[in-house]
Protein backbone atom coordinates (compact mmCIF):
# COMPACT_ATOMS: atom_id res chain seq x y z
CA UNK A 1 0.00 0.00 0.00
CA UNK A 2 1.24 3.68 -0.94
CA UNK A 3 0.50 6.79 0.53
CA UNK A 4 1.25 10.24 -0.21
CA UNK A 5 0.48 13.95 0.25
CA UNK A 6 1.08 17.09 1.19
CA UNK A 7 0.35 19.36 4.39
CA UNK A 8 0.51 23.37 4.82
CA UNK A 9 1.41 24.76 8.38
CA UNK A 10 1.52 28.35 9.26
CA UNK A 11 4.65 28.23 11.20
CA UNK A 12 8.48 28.49 9.94
CA UNK A 13 10.54 24.93 9.03
CA UNK A 14 12.33 24.47 12.12
CA UNK A 15 9.34 24.74 14.43
CA UNK A 16 7.74 21.75 12.27
CA UNK A 17 11.31 19.68 12.13
CA UNK A 18 11.63 20.26 16.46
CA UNK A 19 8.23 19.08 17.13
CA UNK A 20 9.08 16.08 13.98
CA UNK A 21 11.28 14.70 16.34
CA UNK A 22 10.16 15.51 19.53
CA UNK A 23 8.60 12.18 20.95
CA UNK A 24 6.24 14.16 23.65
CA UNK A 25 4.84 15.95 21.15
CA UNK A 26 4.12 13.54 18.21
CA UNK A 27 2.75 11.05 21.53
CA UNK A 28 0.20 14.03 21.48
CA UNK A 29 -1.04 13.58 18.08
CA UNK A 30 -0.73 9.89 16.65
CA UNK A 31 -4.40 8.78 16.91
CA UNK A 32 -5.40 6.03 19.73
CA UNK A 33 -1.54 6.37 21.08
CA UNK A 34 -1.61 4.47 24.30
CA UNK A 35 2.29 4.41 24.80
CA UNK A 36 5.41 6.03 23.22
CA UNK A 37 8.40 5.47 24.29
CA UNK A 38 12.26 6.24 23.49
CA UNK A 39 14.52 3.22 23.32
CA UNK A 40 17.23 4.56 21.54
CA UNK A 41 18.74 7.40 19.52
CA UNK A 42 15.82 8.43 16.82
CA UNK A 43 14.16 4.92 17.64
CA UNK A 44 11.00 4.53 19.66
CA UNK A 45 8.10 1.88 20.70
CA UNK A 46 4.80 2.21 21.22
CA UNK A 47 0.74 1.02 21.27
CA UNK A 48 -1.61 2.42 19.47
CA UNK A 49 -5.60 1.45 19.72
CA UNK A 50 -7.04 1.43 16.50
CA UNK A 51 -10.91 1.43 16.21
CA UNK A 52 -11.90 2.19 12.89
CA UNK A 53 -13.85 -1.01 11.47
CA UNK A 54 -12.45 -4.29 10.79
CA UNK A 55 -8.73 -2.72 11.32
CA UNK A 56 -10.02 -2.26 15.07
CA UNK A 57 -7.16 -3.77 17.62
CA UNK A 58 -4.17 -2.62 19.60
CA UNK A 59 -1.00 -2.92 17.98
CA UNK A 60 2.77 -2.45 19.10
CA UNK A 61 5.25 -1.78 17.35
CA UNK A 62 8.65 0.50 16.34
CA UNK A 63 9.95 3.36 14.50
CA UNK A 64 13.04 4.22 13.55
CA UNK A 65 14.06 7.49 12.29
CA UNK A 66 16.79 7.60 9.58
CA UNK A 67 18.69 9.88 7.03
CA UNK A 68 18.07 12.55 8.48
CA UNK A 69 19.02 16.28 7.38
CA UNK A 70 17.53 18.99 9.37
CA UNK A 71 15.41 20.88 9.15
CA UNK A 72 14.40 19.12 5.50
CA UNK A 73 13.98 15.23 4.73
CA UNK A 74 13.86 12.53 7.26
CA UNK A 75 13.06 8.85 6.73
CA UNK A 76 10.67 6.76 9.04
CA UNK A 77 10.98 3.04 9.26
CA UNK A 78 8.10 1.29 11.04
CA UNK A 79 6.97 -2.05 11.94
CA UNK A 80 4.52 -2.90 13.88
CA UNK A 81 1.85 -6.11 15.21
CA UNK A 82 -1.55 -7.09 16.66
CA UNK A 83 -3.84 -9.45 17.02
CA UNK A 84 -5.85 -8.39 13.49
CA UNK A 85 -1.97 -8.56 11.80
CA UNK A 86 0.74 -7.15 10.79
CA UNK A 87 2.19 -3.67 8.99
CA UNK A 88 5.92 -3.10 7.91
CA UNK A 89 6.88 -0.32 5.66
CA UNK A 90 9.10 3.31 5.50
CA UNK A 91 8.19 6.55 4.79
CA UNK A 92 9.48 9.92 3.85
CA UNK A 93 9.14 13.27 5.38
CA UNK A 94 9.95 16.48 3.38
CA UNK A 95 9.71 19.71 4.80
CA UNK A 96 9.99 23.19 2.58
CA UNK A 97 9.76 26.82 3.60
CA UNK A 98 7.17 28.48 1.06
CA UNK A 99 5.75 32.63 2.23
CA UNK A 100 6.55 32.17 5.54
CA UNK A 101 4.37 28.93 5.92
CA UNK A 102 5.84 24.92 5.95
CA UNK A 103 5.01 22.48 2.97
CA UNK A 104 5.29 18.83 4.59
CA UNK A 105 5.35 15.96 1.47
CA UNK A 106 4.86 12.87 2.47
CA UNK A 107 5.13 9.66 0.79
CA UNK A 108 5.91 5.69 2.38
CA UNK A 109 4.93 1.96 1.22
CA UNK A 110 3.54 -0.43 3.67
CA UNK A 111 3.16 -4.14 3.67
CA UNK A 112 0.68 -5.94 5.32
CA UNK A 113 -0.38 -9.32 6.75
CA UNK A 114 -2.27 -11.87 8.18
CA UNK A 115 -6.18 -11.22 9.12
CA UNK A 116 -5.86 -7.56 8.57
CA UNK A 117 -4.52 -8.11 4.73
CA UNK A 118 -7.76 -10.07 3.79
CA UNK A 119 -10.00 -6.50 5.05
CA UNK A 120 -9.31 -5.44 1.48
CA UNK A 121 -7.05 -2.50 0.66
CA UNK A 122 -9.71 0.29 0.13
CA UNK A 123 -10.61 0.26 3.33
CA UNK A 124 -7.11 -0.35 4.71
CA UNK A 125 -6.06 2.64 2.85
CA UNK A 126 -9.07 4.65 3.73
CA UNK A 127 -7.98 4.01 7.52
CA UNK A 128 -4.58 4.97 6.79
CA UNK A 129 -5.68 8.54 5.25
CA UNK A 130 -8.16 8.94 8.46
CA UNK A 131 -5.76 8.85 10.80
CA UNK A 132 -2.69 10.80 8.61
CA UNK A 133 -5.47 13.52 8.45
CA UNK A 134 -6.12 13.24 12.20
CA UNK A 135 -2.51 13.00 12.88
CA UNK A 136 -1.71 16.38 10.92
CA UNK A 137 -4.37 18.00 12.16
CA UNK A 138 -3.51 17.63 15.55
CA UNK A 139 -0.22 18.41 14.62
CA UNK A 140 -0.89 22.02 13.33
CA UNK A 141 -3.17 22.81 16.08
CA UNK A 142 -0.49 22.07 18.47
CA UNK A 143 2.23 23.71 16.35
CA UNK A 144 -0.42 27.22 16.33
CA UNK A 145 -0.73 26.97 19.98
CA UNK A 146 0.47 29.86 22.29
CA UNK A 147 3.81 29.11 23.97
CA UNK A 148 1.98 27.06 27.50
CA UNK A 149 -1.05 26.54 26.05
CA UNK A 150 -2.81 23.33 26.32
CA UNK A 151 -4.33 22.14 23.17
CA UNK A 152 -7.40 19.43 23.70
CA UNK A 153 -6.81 16.47 21.43
CA UNK A 154 -9.03 13.41 20.95
CA UNK A 155 -10.71 11.73 17.68
CA UNK A 156 -14.21 14.46 17.91
CA UNK A 157 -12.29 17.68 18.56
CA UNK A 158 -9.98 16.56 15.92
CA UNK A 159 -12.84 15.85 13.26
CA UNK A 160 -14.59 19.04 14.19
CA UNK A 161 -10.82 20.92 13.41
CA UNK A 162 -10.77 18.76 10.24
CA UNK A 163 -14.10 19.92 9.17
CA UNK A 164 -13.55 23.33 10.29
CA UNK A 165 -10.35 23.94 8.17
CA UNK A 166 -11.87 22.19 5.23
CA UNK A 167 -14.70 24.79 5.48
CA UNK A 168 -12.68 27.45 5.63
CA UNK A 169 -10.73 26.52 2.75
CA UNK A 170 -13.71 26.01 0.83
CA UNK A 171 -14.31 29.49 1.49
CA UNK A 172 -11.37 31.12 0.37
CA UNK A 173 -9.01 30.65 3.91
CA UNK A 174 -5.97 29.33 3.57
CA UNK A 175 -4.31 27.59 6.82
CA UNK A 176 -3.73 24.25 7.18
CA UNK A 177 -3.97 23.32 3.36
CA UNK A 178 -3.93 19.38 3.02
CA UNK A 179 -3.75 17.27 -0.03
CA UNK A 180 -3.06 13.41 -0.18
CA UNK A 181 -3.15 10.99 -2.73
CA UNK A 182 -2.66 6.86 -2.43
Amino acid sequence: MKISGTYSFDAPRDRVWRFLIDPHKLSKCIPGVKQFDTIGENQYSGEIDVGIAAVKGVYKGTVKLEDMRAPEHYKMVFDGKGKQGFVKGSGTLDLAEENGKTVLKYAGDAQIGGPLAGVGQRMIEGVAKTMTTQFFTAMGAEIAAAPGEVVRQGVTINFWRMFLKWLSELFGGSSGKRTASS
